[in-house]
């Protein structure tokens, strides 16, 4: 388990610490994930199946679409860097919520 949160930080802060460079291209409609999708593409084959069973959807939209809802969840201040430290210590938090599309 604590693999798979440190998979999930690492991404989470990847798409964090991409934000104010993408800032610019949200206002021009498209935000560049590549380097998220590509770091989730990487994951052991079990987290990755894992997540999109959690996530309702096959592992080969999982990658996508996980970047996502984690781009938009920062975006919108659903998920913090409060909410990183949380799953960390195996807190409650949104991070869950946001991942499921909820």
């Amino acid at each position: 388990m604590k693999i798979r949160i440190s998979l999930l930080l690492a991404a989470a802060v990847a798409v964090m610490l991409c934000q104010p460079a993408e800032a610019a291209k949200k206002r021009a409609g498209k935000v560049d994930l590549s380097g998220c999708i590509e770091a989730v593409q990487v994951w052991n084959l079990t987290v990755k199946q894992d997540i999109a069973s959690f996530m309702g959807v096959s592992r080969e939209r999982m990658p996508g679409l996980f970047c996502q809802r984690l781009a938009e969840g920062i975006r919108s201040g659903r998920i913090t860097y409060s909410d990183m430290n949380a799953l960390q210590l195996d807190q409650p938090t949104e991070f869950w919520k946001v991942i499921k599309g909820k």
